[in-house]
């Protein structure tokens, strides 16, 4: 340790020798960061059979190789009747084995190699990776593509699956977050869109192998397919082994490539929605509608959300709601990019029952605040400079630069749209960030859910912080039963019989 401490103590001095020792640390001054966003063409190709990879190869890196695959498709292509069938198969894809080696042998090998391939599939997405060393590639690949082609979903690993599958069911209604989870998504999208058609014990039990194997072989086609891969290795050759491989990929007859993805109908009825829960603390999300990351507002709306509630300690939010009042341990606030369809602006926390009304009466202080007067120039500046000198941060591993490119074309994002990020960021001006706060920020849409103890949380706080959870927006207030977990169903709620469910 002594040794450690004297090395860094003369490594210290080194640097300040010739330099005049400073009275305060914002007198430091540093060299401009000089950053170039990455652009596509440096890393991208096409294999023969029309699938794209994105390839970022290190010399002189770790002697590993990384390649992951990524797919279009998953829960927004499940049959009805078969919610849940994404998910086994995503995980099953890997766990199962292959047809030439069982699943036991394919996980001593691969820890043999300390390698690892995992899979996984999401909503409208999923992944196939793999990392093994570079010595280890040829053998790796080979087990890849076995994986990749031939998955056995092994029957004694799947029922396995669907035991712990129905236990996580029947703990739906265990934590808040979860509870949150799926009635907000009813709120938003209604019960007919995929992302509110969840697994059930009746889906659940019809899932056979043979499903898993039809949607894996629908899924398993060309056009569903963009490569990243990164490590040690040489890009022709590299491109050469993929070509012999994953570029022989030719669609069977099952296959088709995935459809756009449907966007919800549902017409939203603004509101604030109470779940009774016995808990001490209620978990808060508020959700307006957005935009999508190719808006022309969306630069400004970056901004303004990081002065409101995106922008960690140094929002308003959290300032006023953590720091000056303790009412919770954090608060956020996002926009979502809107890959499909238009994204969500949303706000969430968790408080003392008492204290939701509160909560929600300083959130809506500041949403107008923003609404009302221009920010500071201060505010304005730290939050612009925090932005652009994080961005490149984003960029700093060559994983992380093809993943992200591979993923922006599986999403069907513009390329390059991160070259100009920067400059787009700076430019936003206060008026700007007025603006879109004035447009975007309309309380009268809001979707709000509290999932607590309603009694605590309607009463509000008497002694120190009167007013009622009804008085908090001019809003409808409605109760929402708490669903069965195993079947989704409303579970009767003598309390509140007459609440209905605005989802349809």
């Amino acid at each position: 340790m002594f040794r450690e401490t004297v090395l860094l103590l003369l490594a210290a001095g080194s640097l300040l020798e010739g330099q005049a020792i400073l009275a305060r640390p914002e007198q430091l001054r540093y060299k401009p960061l000089a950053f170039e966003a990455p652009r596509t063409r440096d890393f991208v190709a096409t294999l023969k059979n029309g699938i794209s990879v994105y390839l970022a190869a290190d010399a002189q890196g770790v002697p590993f190789v990384r390649l992951k695959v990524l797919i279009k498709g998953g829960r927004c292509l499940e049959p009805t009747g078969k919610e849940g069938l994404a998910t086994l198969t995503g995980s099953q894809w890997r766990l199962g084995g292959t047809l030439s080696t069982p699943a036991e042998q394919l996980d001593e090998r691969l820890e043999f190699l300390a390698g690892d391939i995992d899979s996984g599939l999401g909503d409208t997405s999923g992944t196939l990776a793999m990392q093994v060393m570079e010595k280890d590639l040829k053998e790796g690949l080979s087990l890849f593509m076995q994986v990749l082609l031939e998955p056995a979903f092994a029957q004694d690993r799947l029922d396995l699956a669907k035991q712990q599958a129905r236990q996580s069911l029947q703990a739906r209604n265990d934590q808040v977050p979860a509870i949150a989870k799926y009635q907000m998504g009813y709120l938003l999208n209604g019960a007919g869109h995929f992302t509110t058609t969840h697994m059930t014990a009746a889906s659940l039990e019809s899932i056979t192998r043979e499903d898993l194997r039809a949607f894996h072989r629908r899924l398993l086609h060309p056009g569903n397919l963009v490569l990243a891969v990164s490590g040690r290795f040489e890009r022709q050759a590299m491109l050469a082994l993929l070509n012999q491989t994953i570029g022989r990929i030719q669609p069977a007859k099952e296959a088709r490539t995935s459809p756009q993805v449907p966007a919800p109908e549902l017409v939203r009825v603004p509101g604030i929605y109470l779940v009774d829960k016995d808990v001490p603390q209620s978990m808060v999300q508020l959700a307006l509608p957005g935009l999508r990351r190719t808006d022309p507002d969306w630069h400004a709306v970056v901004v303004m959300n990081q002065i409101l509630g995106g922008g960690g300690f140094s929002s308003r939010l959290m300032k006023k709601l953590r720091s000056d009042e303790g009412l919770t341990y954090g608060v956020g606030t996002a926009f979502g990019q809107g890959a499909h369809w238009k994204g969500d602006f949303s706000c969430s926390l968790q408080t003392k029952n008492r204290s939701v009304a509160y909560a929600l009466s300083l959130i809506f202080k500041d949403i107008e605040r923003i609404k009302k007067e221009p920010v500071t120039d201060e505010e304005l500046k730290v939050i612009k400079d925090a932005v652009v000198l994080g961005f490149p941060s984003d960029w700093s591993r060559r994983q992380a630069v093809v993943t992200r490119f591979a993923e922006e074309q599986l999403a069907g994002w513009p390329a390059d749209w991160w070259v100009d990020y920067r400059e787009k960021i700076q430019a936003v001006t206060k008026a700007e960030v007025q603006r879109v706060a004035q447009k975007y920020l309309d309380a009268t849409q809001a979707v709000i859910l509290v999932v607590g103890k309603a009694s605590e949380a309607e009463a509000g706080d008497e002694k120190d912080h009167p007013g009622l959870l009804k008085e908090v927006a001019k809003l409808p207030l409605r109760h929402l039963p708490l669903r069965d977990p195993l079947t989704l169903r409303p579970l009767p709620d003598p309390k509140h019989a007459s609440g209905k469910l605005p989802l349809r």
